[in-house]
């Protein structure tokens, strides 16, 4: 009777396998994060692709109409435009150099099909994937259809909530997203230009 002899891995071949195993884990995850962080961004190009198409689409309907009415009617939703641009202003107000927080939060719900979950910015963003602020007078200027300039157009800025410092307690973005804030994105639409813009700072 013959023993058979078992041969395991020597401690060579084991640290040549764990070496091999952690230079592609150095390689691979790096490439993983960026997978996330490139989602991140084209998620909001395609949002903000919806937006401008809906924001021209409003437009249309407004040109269509004879530039005579301060709202078009919008799959069964009115929404107002301000008459001076033709772009839309939400749901109450007729001016894009007197909007509000809500306003722009019912310009991005009601245009957009399917607008993806959103709050203002002040409120709980846990369960929301973008927060919504206007920022009074920082569209800069436009000219109304008949070539008049207007300055102090509001804008309307929708930060994408998982590039925001959020409170864990309160669930509200700190400190209160702006233009400049270090790695935010999101979607910039201003209602006298019709400009719709995504940015990554």
């Amino acid at each position: 009777m013959t023993k058979s002899r078992q041969q395991g891995f020597s401690l060579i071949e084991l640290v040549i396998v764990i070496v091999i195993l952690g230079i592609l884990a150095a390689t691979a995850i790096p490439r993983f994060l960026n997978v996330t962080d490139d989602a991140e961004d084209a998620s909001v190009d395609g949002v903000a692709g919806g937006l401008a198409t809906a924001v021209s689409f409003v437009r249309s309907q407004w040109e269509v109409s004879g530039r005579n009415n301060s709202s078009v009617m919008l799959d069964g939703t009115t929404i107002n435009v301000d008459t001076r641009f033709g772009f839309p202003t939400g749901l109450t107000l007729t001016s894009a150099t007197a909007m509000t927080n809500n306003a722009c939060k019912e310009v991005f719900d009601n245009i957009l099909q399917s607008a993806p979950r959103n709050v203002l910015f002040n409120q709980d963003a846990r369960s929301a994937r973008y927060s919504v602020r206007m920022l009074d007078g920082a569209g800069g200027s436009g000219n109304t259809v008949d070539g008049t300039a207007v300055t102090n157009l509001d804008l309307c800025v929708y930060h994408q909530v998982s590039s925001l410092a959020i409170d864990q307690t309160t669930g509200v973005a700190n400190p209160a997203p702006d233009l400049s804030t270090t790695g935010a994105k999101g979607i910039l639409y201003n209602p006298g230009t019709g400009r719709v813009e995504s940015f990554i700072n």
